[in-house]
């Protein structure tokens, strides 16, 4: 019996509490492909143009403009909305917790830019990155032009981190590239605040990844490819764009660690009181 209560107990101690929906912690904003809160009434603002299509949900605290055309096919959350002849297949308005929101966006960005890595310097031409587990790296400037790729290969268990400090443009024909098998829920680039540099702009690129900041704005251009990428922002948002797409369906979904317990208590209990009547017998 003491042995049997001594098992119990080890198992329970040692349940690993691994639940993570990424790398860095988005809170509320997870749920979104396109989110922008502020607590400023400049800021918080979703532009999408008319051919844009959303696989998912879109927020904004302040004001969502919707161009004839465009497609969201999730939730469309604002402090008010535009629509100038958009479809929305789920809810709109005030759908969320905006200063919820733009703390949860704030305080992933703070604790991507808390993380200490390998500097790059300026990142001006084509660059190939491998996989090590969970990698941080700091870049100077992101400026890549048309056919100059920055690419990221790796598993289902690594991760990148990178903070920008500079300026940030991505020409057409510029890519970010995941390979490998990498999630984009494990790919960050976030673009820290600066006086100088107020937005990260692409043109007609192809990139992937999960794209943030506390204190820019992000500006996408027409023919850009968003095939596996979301976009998070203290700021605005200027989404000139066609199809955009994320999926997170390369990581491992567990159950939270309370729900594991739970579980693992029943069965013990079961096994145990199984075990008291077989003695008893």
């Amino acid at each position: 019996m003491k042995n049997f209560l001594c098992f119990l107990v080890l198992f329970i101690v040692n349940l690993p509490l691994y639940v993570s929906a990424g790398v860095i912690n988005l809170g509320s904003a997870e749920q979104y492909i396109f989110a922008t809160a502020s607590e400023s009434q400049w800021s918080g603002n979703l532009l999408l143009g008319s051919e844009a299509h959303v696989f998912g949900s879109v927020a904004a605290s302040n004001t969502l403009e919707l161009g004839g055309g465009v497609i969201v096919d999730g939730d469309a959350c604002a402090g008010a909305t535009n629509n100038w002849g958009a479809t929305v297949a789920g809810t709109t308005g005030s759908c969320t917790d905006f200063s919820q929101l733009a703390q949860d966006i704030k305080t992933a960005s703070s604790e991507a830019e808390s993380l200490t890595g390998r500097d790059l310097g300026n990142v001006t031409d084509s660059l190939a990155i491998a996989g090590d587990g969970k990698q941080t790296f700091l870049i100077s400037d992101l400026i890549l032009a048309g056919g100059e790729t920055l690419t990221l290969t790796g598993d289902a268990n690594d991760s990148f981190v990178f903070n920008i400090l500079g300026m940030a443009q991505l020409g057409s024909g510029a890519n970010i590239l995941l390979e490998g098998g990498i999630s984009a829920q494990n790919v960050f680039f976030n673009f820290v605040a600066n006086p100088t540099s107020h937005s990260f702009e692409i043109g007609g690129a192809n990139i992937s990844g999960t794209f943030l900041s506390s204190g820019r704005s992000f500006i996408l251009g027409d023919g850009a490819t968003l095939n596996n990428s979301r976009f998070y922002s203290t700021e605005s948002i200027v989404a000139n764009v066609q199809d955009v797409r994320f999926s997170a369906s390369q990581s491992v979904t567990v159950p939270e660690p309370t729900t594991v317990l739970l579980f693992t208590m029943s069965i013990m209990l079961i096994v145990f009181q199984r075990f008291t009547l077989s003695k008893s017998d």
